[in-house]
């Protein structure tokens, strides 16, 4: 199957001239980035999509030596010109592969930022397929629901546009805060089943997130009773009418970056059970929340983002073999 890995790696400045300096102390950005960067060289995947990657986290990633020897990247540090100008700017999306590069596309999104899409051909059981991966972030915030239908609409409409692909991924922070968002998927393109149940930002698992954000924020009294779990990361594909197309239901979707920068016993929260049980409870959960927030050792709640990654073993069929299967 064909590998393909996203993370959202957590930006460490909106200012390109002043790296690492999004609350420090706290967020321990180099700790943070060198655990990302274990995390993906252990996953060992065909194809990376990252999303807020800053000048600062570029450098270090083009710095080690498993990226150097294996990997192209859809922008480096030293261009003089670059085409992707999101990441010089602000933070924006890299794409890197082992596999040879037809063709590269920054796309223009309507939300200002640019998506990055890559052709590779790979070979599968026999199968020659052309495959375009495209790394996207699209708007965040829960009422932004119809600003995100548009830029995934808009998005997938110039893809289909490209004759040089006979199957298309796109993956990446859809910012998806409800389920329900999913009937935004563009007609034509699908998830794999075994994403579902996948939470990349989960509260329940990830201290950090709760510790970085501010002490009163939109989901800051609900999370203290019923923790914030969403699949704000999404991986969807589609098929021509022709050639190969995606098992479905034998590609596999699994989490990747989910443990804490300084491993050791289980992370994961331990919440009372029950309506009347959650309420007792809230008071004392909300003043220790108050007290400690922001004052811990990184040791206790650090991970190497506040997104977990989606490693995803894309399997192919033939075209004869998909129509069997229907």
């Amino acid at each position: 199957p064909l590998r393909i890995v996203t993370l959202n790696v957590l930006m460490d400045s909106r200012n390109p001239s002043k790296p690492c300096c999004d609350i420090p102390e706290v967020l321990q950005h180099k700790r943070r980035f060198r655990k990302s960067l274990q995390e993906l060289e252990r996953a060992d995947a065909d194809v990376i999509g990252l999303n807020e990657v800053t000048h600062y986290f570029l450098r270090m990633l083009t710095e080690e030596a498993w990226v150097r020897k294996s990997y192209m990247l859809s922008t480096v540090c030293s261009e003089e010109e670059p085409e992707n100008t999101a990441v010089s700017r602000k933070f924006g999306n890299v794409l890197l592969s082992r596999v040879p590069v037809a063709s590269l596309r920054h796309i223009q999104m309507p939300n200002g930022r640019q998506a990055e899409a890559a052709i590779i051909h790979t070979s599968h059981n026999g199968l020659r397929v052309r495959t375009m991966v495209t790394s996207v972030h699209l708007t965040a915030f829960p009422t932004q629901v119809a600003q995100r239908a548009n830029e995934l609409q808009s998005l997938t409409s110039r893809l289909a546009m490209v004759d040089e692909w006979d199957l298309a991924v796109v993956l990446g922070d859809f910012n998806f805060h409800r389920e329900a968002e999913s009937s935004s998927i563009p007609d034509g393109w699908v998830e794999l089943p075994a994403a579902l149940g996948k939470y990349t930002f989960d509260m329940a698992k990830n201290p950090m997130i709760r510790h970085y954000l501010p002490k009163i924020w939109w989901g800051a009294g609900w999370s203290l009773l019923w923790p914030v779990q969403m699949r704000l990361d999404r991986f969807i594909v589609m098929s021509k009418n022709c050639g190969s197309h995606v098992d479905l239901h034998a590609s596999s979707v699994e989490l990747f970056a989910d443990a804490p920068v300084r491993e050791g016993p289980s992370h994961e929260m331990t919440e009372p059970t029950g309506m009347l049980m959650k309420v007792f409870a809230f008071l004392p959960s909300l003043v220790q929340h108050l007290w400690s927030h922001r004052r811990q050792p990184w040791e206790e709640y650090l991970f190497p983002s506040d997104h977990f990654g989606l490693v995803i073993d894309l399997a192919l069929i033939s075209e004869t073999n998909f129509k069997a299967k229907l």
